[in-house]
């Protein structure tokens, strides 16, 4: 199909910026990690019945919920592609997965190009796809324009917009609306308002956010591997979880206030980023407050020590375990981290007011499953009470598992959706 004049020469000029910013994205410390993939060498990827384009981990999550769906009796190539070195990471691992759990799938992962028009129809032209996804809110130019010239339908699946970026695609909506993609599958009402406000009304859907297909609740099975080896058995524990950087003052503020209040309640710190873990070891002990790093236990601590984790993999095992539970990213600007988790094992966590990155299941917090605060201070009284009247995790695990149980299906939808495409191709 043809473009047209305006639309290339708009798109001359999306690949001249590119050309430019080229020797800067080359040296950017996020883009070096395949750098050679991105440029579309020979042999970049073979040919696939499908391309799915995750933008980085949090996509490429979704992207492995999809692996999970496909049907047993489809034989089938699929592309998955991240800009990220976190995205590539877990694509990676659900590539491992499928090779074990769905072997009549063919996965390939490699890093997505640059969005340079002739690097990106060269890379449409060497996978040859039936149809390409695009996870979120993923519309690259360079790709979309391939995909119509080459007459490729183009889903976008789990879509979400917000005005201002509307306002971004409004500014060209001739040029948007000519590579428009064949379906948009937007996870609420007023995404797909603003998809149908870009694209026109038709092809686009309202769906349930995968994210939630991903979340399960668990239930008390076999014995926790901390109790006896890294904490007593009953011992109050507040688990303070994904704890970052700019928000450090805060929880150190509220670890005194916890220790002042509840001498004998041990506290399970968990920083987001291992590197931390130093530092908090150096403001623990001039704060003068008992910590010990997880990898030296060898035996439970005395009640009312501070575990400062630096092991990986054992945040799930300690939210079963708490009494009490915060989780960060969330007191200064950062998006919040996830507060699901706790939630699936019976527990109603305390976050402060910066969860965007979670805004899909806000629902949880307007039914006071899980407790906003506006400070530091509201987290510590939040916390207390908690302490002295937690809800039952029986209790949450099921409220938790009605309210998941009316978001979930979106995989299914958007498979349904995928395989159209599949059968029109």
């Amino acid at each position: 199909m043809s473009l047209g004049f305006s639309h290339n020469m708009m798109l001359a000029a999306y690949g001249t910026a590119w050309r430019i910013a080229r020797p800067v994205l080359d040296r950017n410390k996020r883009l070096k990690h395949g750098l050679s993939q991105r440029l579309v060498p020979y042999g970049w990827s073979k040919r696939a019945h499908v391309w799915i384009q995750a933008a980085s981990g949090g996509e490429a999550f979704l992207a492995w919920q999809m692996l999970r769906e496909m049907p047993d009796d489809q034989q089938l190539t699929i592309l998955l592609t991240s800009c990220t070195k976190q995205g590539i990471e877990v694509l990676e691992k659900a590539k491992a997965w499928a090779a074990q759990e769905k072997s009549y799938l063919d996965v390939l992962v490699n890093y997505f190009p640059y969005d340079q028009p002739h690097l990106m129809k060269r890379a449409v032209e060497m996978v040859a796809p039936q149809t390409i996804v695009l996870l979120e809110t993923e519309l690259w130019p360079g790709l979309m324009s391939a995909c119509t010239e080459m007459n490729i339908p183009v889903a976008v699946f789990n879509g979400r917009m917000n005005p201002r970026s509307l306002a971004g695609y409004l500014a060209t909506p001739e040029f948007w609306r000519r590579i428009r993609p064949a379906m948009v599958h937007a996870i609420s009402d007023k995404d797909a308002r603003r998809y149908a406000a870009l694209f026109g009304e038709q092809g686009v859907y309202t769906m349930n956010n995968i994210k939630f297909d991903s979340v399960s609740v668990g239930s008390k099975t076999a014995k926790n591997p901390l109790v006896g080896k890294v904490l007593k058995k009953n011992t109050p524990l507040v688990v303070l979880g994904s704890v970052r950087e700019e928000e450090e003052s805060d929880v150190l503020e509220l670890i005194r206030n916890l220790k002042e209040a509840r001498p004998k309640t041990s506290i399970a710190l968990f920083p987001r980023h291992m590197e931390r873990v130093g530092l908090w070891e150096m403001m623990l002990t001039g704060a003068q407050l008992p910590v010990v790093l997880r990898s030296k236990i060898t035996e439970p601590p005395a009640p009312g020590t501070v575990i400062l984790w630096d092991t990986f993999g054992e945040l799930g095992y300690a939210y079963q375990l708490a009494r009490a539970v915060f989780v960060g990213g969330s007191l200064a600007p950062l998006g919040g981290q996830n507060f699901l988790e706790p939630l699936a094992c019976g527990k109603n966590p305390v976050i402060g007011t910066s969860f965007h990155n979670f805004q899909w299941a806000a629902g949880v917090i307007d039914e006071k499953m899980v407790y906003s605060m506006e400070d530091v201070d509201g987290v510590f009284a939040q916390l207390m009470r908690i302490l002295k009247r937690a809800a039952k995790p029986e209790v949450t695990r099921k409220r938790f598992s009605t309210w998941l149980q009316e978001r979930q299906g979106g995989t299914k939808q958007v498979m349904n959706a995928l395989w159209l495409l599949l059968k029109r191709g």
